[in-house]
């Protein structure tokens, strides 16, 4: 029986379905989502019922605790449904299995951890983690290994939103130079050494697959308008294990650009909680994970679960054009 028909009776969010309509809009003519969904005390208890316990939580790497007696491992985490009436889990990471086998993440090994607290949404987060229109007035560094205008949008079976940015011909990595103190990954083919994946897994749990490392993000909300951010930086076991490791060249670099988006973010909560707050239209061109991601939060206060992925909108072109 599908997980999904079992545990308890879905229900919408309490929200004022006309308020959500703009949001709801065709690709291209959608807006961002009511200032409520940032907001909301009611709203953010409904979410964690319905967003959080009923779909599929990263708990973090596995065999680091006492393994939870119905999670799942994948890919060398651990991932757990805390209703039991989420979605099947190979419908839930669908093609991202396939996605990440070069990059063999279950056999690399934590290098380097570490947290935040932030004064923001989890959406907030989520979002500013799906587009890169923000990158050139906020992020130099990031901007000088890869071009903003590199993003694409992978097509979507499962509930997630992916898509990679490129490295610049001079960057063999993100990091503050462009260079890696690293080694590749040694699945990987001329492609995918040269650019950088970004995978917002529903809800909550960000995967940053590099060339030479793996970058993750695991938010946990704490509130309304408080967001807990664990970050964890995978190498390879071999590099790890050497003489003086020593990871800087990538946590650095991820720790500068982490610092600049939550301040980014926690000025966009400051902006949604005002009165004078009015949703905007989403570029189509550099906000198609945006889009995708509130298509999935929109549809999920509507039907009182996110159960089915999002189409890549048809009309979408890359920023980019070959």
């Amino acid at each position: 029986m599908d997980t999904a028909q079992q545990g308890h009776a879905t229900r919408p969010a309490p929200i004022d379905p006309e308020r959500l309509a703009p949001a709801l809009e065709p690709f291209g003519h959608s807006h961002a989502l009511p200032s409520e969904a940032y907001t909301s005390p009611q709203l953010f208890e409904w979410e964690l019922e319905h967003f959080f316990d009923a779909s599929w939580l990263c708990l973090g790497r596995a065999g680091a605790r006492h393994r939870h007696p119905s999670s799942v491992e994948w890919r060398g985490w651990e991932f757990v449904n805390p209703s039991g009436d989420g979605v099947p889990f190979d419908r839930h990471v669908g093609h991202l299995d396939a996605y990440f086998a070069p990059y063999e993440p279950e056999r690399l090994v934590v290098g380097a951890r570490h947290s935040y607290e932030l004064a923001a949404n989890w959406k907030l987060i989520a979002e500013n983690y799906q587009e890169c229109y923000h990158c050139s007035e906020i992020h130099p560094a990031l901007c000088r290994v890869s071009p903003p205008e590199s993003s694409v949008a992978f097509p979507h079976d499962g509930l997630y939103v992916a898509g990679p940015m490129l490295l610049r011909d001079d960057a063999e990595t993100m990091s503050l130079d462009g260079k890696s103190r690293g080694i590749p990954l040694r699945g990987l083919d001329a492609e995918l050494l040269r650019q950088i994946g970004y995978v917002g897994m529903w809800p909550s749990f960000l995967i940053s697959p590099h060339p030479d490392y793996v970058l993750t993000h695991r938010l946990q909300p704490l509130a309304v308008d408080r967001t807990f951010v664990e970050c964890e930086w995978l190498f390879p076991p071999e590099l790890v294990e050497r003489p003086g490791f020593d990871p800087s060249w990538a946590v650095d670099f991820w720790d500068v650009t982490n610092r600049e988006d939550w301040r980014a973010v926690e000025s966009l909560q400051h902006g949604v909680s005002s009165r004078g707050y009015r949703p905007g239209v989403l570029s189509a061109f550099w906000e198609v994970g945006v889009y995708m991601f509130i298509q999935l939060v929109a549809r999920g206060y509507l039907e009182g679960r996110v159960s089915r992925p999002v189409d890549l909108p048809s009309a979408w072109q890359p920023a980019l054009k070959a």
